[in-house]
């Protein structure tokens, strides 16, 4: 369906060149990313200030918004590639396109609950094999075996990545989708890494400014830095710095991992690593969804349709 083109090197290259350009004719697309940087406030403010549980609460009802955000910028994107597009787009393609995109995210949510279950038990399985406190070959049988799921979850990943826009440009259902992103990437793999890797680090750079400062402050946070009071766990409870640990107001490496909890950010860094969050994501929000709707456009087109295109 969808067959191998001999400068599949370059082609990640090309589709990144075509997003910048769709990019740069329209910016409104950012307008999209900032949307969703926006639905994402309250849930990233809070953790970073370290109150538990409700990001979570949070966090579900994100899941029922983001499919509307994602179907509208990949609409938008979509017609950029060709000209103009406008929030109109966004709107339409958004209500139009919706109820599939959830039904996809669902989808993809089973997949990985379904590898979160394994990984839970397998991680039993290792805990009932150490038991006994001596390594032995079933303890690392078990430790090849998470290695190998972890592979396999990110492969699944890997395959599944283009879901989104297929539901948007071809209008498939969330089936079709899923599957026709497996087709697509299994007749793209090389290029497909391409994509992945630029995607990876463009993801990490807009990233670094938060993690970057936490970071920072993990490593020059020092004991009694919280001034001896303690501060909320990790999201969705556990114990405070408060509690007994190996020194008291010291953040530990956790830390950097629960979204603030620990670090003892004072209000005005939380709301200016809101604030950064929030436009970092809605940067690279746009740029993902353009260049993975070029990319998609680029290589999934038919060969009639390519050989016309260059000539």
């Amino acid at each position: 369906m969808y067959p191998l083109r001999p400068s599949m090197g370059m082609s990640a290259v090309q589709s990144l060149r075509t997003a910048v350009g769709a990019l740069s004719r329209n910016p409104i697309l950012f307008v999209g990313g900032l949307v969703y940087a926006a639905v994402l406030l309250p849930q990233r403010a809070l953790q970073l200030a370290s109150v538990p549980f409700v990001p979570a609460l949070i966090q579900l009802l994100t899941f029922f918004v983001t499919p509307f955000v994602i179907a509208g910028v990949v609409g938008m994107a979509r017609e950029a590639v060709d000209g103009d597009t406008s929030l109109g787009a966004f709107t339409a393609t958004g209500t139009d396109r919706y109820v599939d995109l959830l039904l996809g995210t669902l989808v993809e949510f089973g997949i990985q609950l379904a590898f979160g279950v394994a990984f839970l038990v397998l991680a039993l399985l290792a805990l009932v094999a150490a038991g006994g406190g001596s390594v032995g070959p079933v303890t690392l049988v078990g430790a090849a075996l998470v290695v190998a799921l972890a592979l396999a979850y990110l492969v699944v990943l890997f395959l599944i990545q283009f879901y989104p826009v297929i539901v948007v440009v071809d209008d498939a259902g969330p089936v079709d989708a899923v599957t026709g992103s497996v087709d697509f990437v299994r007749n793209n793999v090389v290029s497909a890494l391409g994509y992945s890797a630029v995607t990876v680090v463009l993801g990490a750079l807009a990233a670094l400014p938060v993690s970057g400062f936490a970071a920072y402050r993990f490593l020059t946070s020092g004991p009694g830095s919280t001034g001896g009071e303690s501060t909320p766990g990790p999201i969705g409870g556990g114990m405070s710095p408060g509690g007994p640990a190996p020194e008291a107001g010291a953040p530990q490496m956790t830390d950097l991992f629960a979204g603030g909890a620990g670090l003892g950010l004072s209000t005005p860094e939380v709301i200016a690593l809101s604030l950064v969050s929030m436009g970092t994501t809605a940067l690279f929000f746009a740029f993902r969804h353009t260049y993975a709707t070029t990319f998609y456009r680029r290589h999934g087109r038919s060969v009639e349709e390519r050989i016309l295109g260059d000539e």
